[in-house]
């Protein structure tokens, strides 16, 4: 997805500080939520497109949402 794409320059445009995991990790949660209808936290980690058990996404998700860096 283009737009995607832009919201990544940009961040990392406007916050060149930020961790490359934790940005990976933010857009690939903004593209579940994009994606789907639901916006809790079991249900995106449910949706989101990894490799990994859900159980390992639900905690991916609870642990980005959870990082006080990202709330400054």
């Amino acid at each position: 997805m283009r737009d995607i794409q832009i919201l990544q320059q940009t961040i990392e445009n406007q916050c060149p500080e930020i961790h490359k995991k934790r940005l990976s990790s933010l857009i690939l949660a903004t593209k579940t939520v994009l994606d789907g209808s639901d916006l809790t936290l079991t249900k995106i980690g449910r949706a989101l497109d990894t490799d990994t058990t859900v159980k390992h996404a639900i905690k991916r998700i609870d642990r980005l949402l959870g990082n006080r860096n990202l709330h400054r």
